[in-house]
Parts: C-alpha cells; structure tokens; sequence
C-alpha cells in the first residue's frame, strides 16, 4: 500500500518533466517574439502545488537555465548578455513568489481539512468523520466479506475529574486518553472522539479476538497512565461483523450496548458482543 502513493509521485514528476521538455521543444522550434518561455511556468506550479516548494524550487531553477540557454540562441545582434540574465532573474523572482504562495495556500488548505475532521482538543477523528470512515469501511465489509471490529470507550466517572480538578485537568485528561488509545492500537486504526469523554476505534480487517486484546490494552494503558491524581478508568465495548448488512447507526449502537453492559458490570472492563 505505501508504494501505491510513490507510484503516484514518481509518474506525476515524470509528466512535469515531459511538460517542461515540451515546451523546451516548442520554444526552441518558434520564433523568439512568441515569448512562449513563460508556459514553463505551469509544471513548476504544478509541482509546487501537488509535491511541495521543494520541487517547485527545483523545477524553477531547471526552467530558467532553459529559457537562458535558448534565449542564448535567439538573442538579437542589439540584446546584450546581461539583459538576458535581468530577464531569467525577474522569472525567477515572479516563480519565487508565485511558489510561495501556493505553498501558502497548502498550508491553509491542509489545515482547514485537519479542523473539518478533527477533534481540536485531541487530535482524533471528530464523530463525524469518524462515521464516515465507519460507513466506507462498513461497504468494504458487505462487498467482500472481511472482518470489521469496532470498539468504543467511556470513561468511569469523568464528571467527577471535572468536579473535583477542573475543566482544565479534564481537557489534559481527554488528550492523555487519546493519546493512550493512539498507542494500544495499529497505526491503520482510526481513533476517534464520538461525545464528551467517549471515544471510538475502528479497527479495518480485524476479528473479535484481536480487538478483545486491542481493547484489553487499551484499557490497561489509560489505568497505566492514570496511576496518580485523578485516578481515570474506562469501560469499553467491542463488536466485531464479518459480511454484516447492519448500517452505521446500528453498529455504534451495539458499541454503546456494550459499553453500558460494562458500565453495569462494575466499570474498568471490556465486553464484546459479535453481529
């Protein structure tokens, strides 16, 4: 699967490449008073956009030994040498700024994904993207039989924390939690925080047994972390599908019947139930 978006970049390097030796081509094969030098200035965007500033650099600096060395070629008798050169500096200096603020426009792009998905106190998937990566999976599950696991986790008495230390320390509480799960399960699991202090791990390709023990992790680790004050316990639901026609609504609501069986019987544990 990595080499998959490797693949990808490789081939779309390629073809700037070969868009950039296409105008190198028809610039060499027009007259000079076309000026045509200044489509070279479409690869390089493109590659700043898709493969970052590194690579608009990269493909600025190679287009604008280019343009030079055909504008060699075609100067007339009364251009003189540094004229040309003041020419490839202004190119290089309008590419600068165009790299920069597409760069710009990246950044801002990727962080306004981040917050559409995102909790911002965790870090985790928000519920709602956490559902629509549950309902995808969930169609993989119908169309090919795999093995789908769900867990979902509250935490015992978390008004109590928020009571008797803070909402402040509640917060941390939440992040340390987050963090825990982030690390009692696979990096191909996505985490996500579902309400105040319940969360969810979706675990792709995963049968009950391996998400029983991912889940018993789990819950070890927050009461490994929260050894101290406060002290923070979690009680943990699991199901596991295999084929199942069940939609995300019912899935969850599973996850949650199990979780509250947990709660009833005596909180810090972990039941799980099969579709």
């Amino acid at each position: 699967m990595a080499a998959q978006p490797t693949l990808r970049r490789t081939a779309r390097l390629a073809g700037f490449v070969a868009l950039i030796g296409a105008v190198y081509v028809l610039n060499l094969k027009t007259p000079p008073e076309l000026h045509l030098g200044v489509l070279y200035v479409i690869p390089v965007l493109l590659a700043s956009w898709h493969d970052g500033m590194a690579w608009g650099i990269v493909f600025g600096v190679a287009t604008s030994v280019l343009r030079f060395l055909v504008g060699i070629d075609q100067l007339p008798p009364t251009t003189t040498l540094t004229f040309r050169t003041l020419n490839e500096a202004s190119y290089l200096a309008v590419v600068a700024v165009a790299i920069a603020g597409l760069s710009q426009l990246r950044q801002t792009q990727a962080q306004l994904e981040r917050a559409a998905t995102n909790d911002p106190l965790t870090n985790v998937h928000n519920a709602r993207a956490f559902s629509e990566e549950l309902a995808q999976e969930l169609g993989r599950n119908r169309r090919y039989g795999r093995p789908l696991a769900l867990i979902y986790l509250d935490l015992d008495d978390f008004k109590r924390v928020n009571d008797a230390h803070g909402h402040v320390t509640g917060d941390a509480v939440l992040r340390l939690v987050a963090d825990a799960m982030r690390l009692a399960v696979r990096a191909a699991d996505i985490v996500g925080r579902l309400g105040g202090d319940e969360f969810g791990v979706l675990m792709p390709e995963t049968d009950g047994a391996v998400a029983h023990a991912a889940a018993l992790r789990l819950a070890s680790g927050i009461r490994t972390v929260f050894r101290g004050t406060p002290s923070v316990t979690a009680s943990i639901g699991v199901v596991s599908v295999t084929g199942t026609e069940a939609g995300t609504d019912e899935l969850l609501r599973k996850a949650d019947e199990a979780m509250y069986e947990a709660k009833r019987a005596g909180k810090d544990r972990v039941v799980q139930v099969a579709l």
